[in-house]
């Protein structure tokens, strides 16, 4: 019998907050809709979820992204694979198994349909699901690449490269850099504590008095190093070898997340 293949399709940003934990959740905003039981959604279509949109805010505008296109622009593109089995029901079954609000999954299926997409194809399980056991895939110019290369280990280039041309990261790095500048500017400098020590008072040899004369002692203070630590909307690891806490360059993602999908 053929497997069916379904899509849980999200962003870069929050893959790096599901390789924290492991797992795919259940539906949030279902939760704060006081949803009984929130379902955590797939899809049969391999080209996109349409309802899979993000609202987006780039700091002068806010608006949709509806494509895997503009996903891969503003905050990178991803999705996760597994075969359909019992564990998920159809939309329609989901409407009576978690007891939603008919007025809720009646306006669930109005707003995906408005940005294109087929509930038909909709499945929904009620548990999370391990990542372990699922296949991840990211969106790089028109194409699925697979991140899991041969062995189990995860292409980090492609995840880095995906990550750093967001427009997310990009904007986190100007703001370092911003940042930066800011405290280097507001640091002493090096001049001042030189006139200090010159305008010290002196003492007069020619003083018949003899009084003792305190050394003047001019403590340097240093200054410490600040250590811009690139991590892109949240946290980036290496892979093989833990980043240096000095270095600015982001690469190597996965050092800390690799532990979770090692095969037992």
């Amino acid at each position: 019998m053929e497997k069916t293949l379904i899509y849980h399709y999200t962003s870069l940003s929050h893959l790096i907050e599901i390789f924290k934990v492991g797992k795919l959740y259940t539906s949030q905003t279902e939760k704060m809709l006081k949803v009984k039981k929130p379902g955590l959604w797939f899809t049969k279509n391999s080209k996109w979820e349409h309802s899979a949109f993000k609202r987006f805010n780039d700091g002068k505008k806010e608006f949709d992204l509806n494509t895997p296109e503009e996903f891969e622009k503003y905050i990178g593109c991803a999705r996760f694979i597994t075969n359909l089995n019992s564990l998920f029901v159809t939309f329609a079954k989901y409407k009576h198994k978690s007891k939603v609000n008919p007025l809720l999954w009646d306006k669930m299926a109005e707003i995906g349909k408005s940005k294109g997409a087929d509930p038909s194809e909709w499945y929904a399980t009620f548990s999370p699901l391990s990542i372990n056991n699922l296949d991840i895939e990211i969106y790089e110019n028109g194409e699925w690449h697979n991140l899991k290369k041969e062995g189990g280990e995860f292409d980090s280039d492609l995840f880095n490269r995906n990550l750093e041309k967001t427009f997310v990261f990009k904007k986190g790095k100007e703001m370092e850099e911003k940042m930066l500048k800011e405290y280097q500017a507001n640091q002493p400098k090096q001049d001042s504590l030189t006139e200090n020590i010159e305008s010290t008072p002196k003492v007069d040899k020619n003083i018949k008095e003899e009084k003792s004369v305190k050394e003047v002692v001019v403590e340097e203070k240093s200054v410490k190093e600040v250590v811009i630590e690139e991590k892109p909307v949240k946290e980036v690891i290496e892979e093989k070898k833990p980043v240096k806490e000095k270095e600015t360059k982001s690469k190597g993602i996965f050092s800390g997340i690799k532990s979770l999908f090692t095969k037992k």
